[in-house]
Order: structure tokens, then sequence, then C-alpha cells
């Protein structure tokens, strides 16, 4: 699985962004503000990617921050929520004011993206209200302290959810590994003691 790319902007098609990285265009969808942010990018840029893999394609999702990632598959995991619905809600406002309306349970902010509905922004709403306050926004309020501690934790359990284990999964793994002195700022020892505690409840 493709979990983060770095490269040069080729082009700018819409919602699909090509990245030049060493050579090899790769094709990737975002919302239209990314788009426009990276049509005018001089340099490297860095996306999160979620990979879908289909019996008919490998697509490619781009965001500029982890927790746009962690927000599109939020929306996704929602019945009736598919990338291309969820891209348009991630699209509609900057992240902070989208999450706030969520967690606020503002669905009319979410029923003016084209193609979703009262009842599907209903939906939306009360699915993720109670899922959103583990998204660190600026102004939440964290210390600098605190906010590199969840960084941390965020990075592992990205890392672990693209190795195909669910979130809540390795969120509850990560968090264990922590509790059991696992070192708190160092992402790939983190990953791998929620890795031994996951193998170890399969292990069951």
């Amino acid at each position: 699985m493709i979990a983060l790319l770095r490269g040069r902007v080729a082009s700018v098609d819409d919602d699909v962004v090509t990245l030049d990285v060493n050579g090899v265009g790769y094709a990737v969808q975002c919302h239209l503000r990314t788009a426009v942010g990276l049509h005018t990018s001089a340099g490297d840029v860095t996306l999160h990617i979620h990979t879908s893999v289909s019996d008919d394609a490998i697509r490619l999702y781009g965001f500029t921050t982890t927790e746009e990632l962690r927000l599109f598959r939020l929306l996704i995991a929602v019945e009736r929520i598919g990338p291309k619905a969820a891209l348009g809600i991630l699209g509609r406002a900057d992240l902070t004011t989208m999450v706030r309306a969520l967690r606020s349970g503002d669905a009319a902010m979410v029923a003016t993206v084209p193609g979703i509905g009262v009842k599907t922004a209903e939906r939306v709403v009360l699915e993720l209200r109670g899922k959103l306050d583990r998204l660190a926004l600026p102004g939440d309020g964290a210390t600098p302290a605190a906010a590199a501690a969840e960084e941390v934790v965020r990075a592992a359990v990205d890392g672990l959810a693209t190795m195909g284990f669910r979130e809540a999964a390795a969120r509850d793994a990560v968090r264990a590994a922590l509790r059991d002195g696992a070192p708190p700022l160092d992402v790939a020892a983190l990953v791998a003691a929620a890795l031994r505690r996951l193998d170890m409840v399969a292990a069951g």
C-alpha cells in the first residue's frame, strides 16, 4: 500500500494531480481546494495517501495533512458515502470549519455538497459526531508536548491502518503499547509494540 508520496507536481487536471516522484507519475485524486493549492506549487510537495484497491483499478487519494486523511477515512466508512462524496465534503470548507460543523451537528453544511441530500448529511453527522474529538485542529488548545505526542500516536495508527488493520483496533493497540511503556515519541518503536499486541490478540 502507498501511504505517502513526495515529489513535484507535473500537472493538475480538475481534481486529479499528477505527482512526479523520481520520474514516475502518480495520478492522485484530491479535493478541489487541494488541487487548486497544488496547481501553483513550486518544488516538492508531500501528500498523505489513501490507497483503494478494487478488481479493476488501484486509486490513490491525496491529502496535505494526516488529519484530512483521517477524516476522509471516517467519511467513507459512513453508509452511502464513497470517495467522491467524501472528497466533496472535504472540499466544501477548510478542515477546521468542517470538523467543527460536524461536531456541532450542522448537517446543513454537509447537505450543500453536490450529490448529498439532507438525509445523507444527517447520517454523516450522526455517525461521525462522536468520533471527531480525536482530530487535532488548530486552536483546540493542546500544549506543544501533548500535540507532539498525539502526532506520534496518529502517525503510528495511520501506519498500522496502511498495513490493513482497522483504525479502532490500531488505536487501541497503540494506546495499550503506551501504557506498557513503549517510547511515546518514537513512531517506529510504537508501531512495533502495537503490532506485538495485535499479534497476541489475533493468536488469542
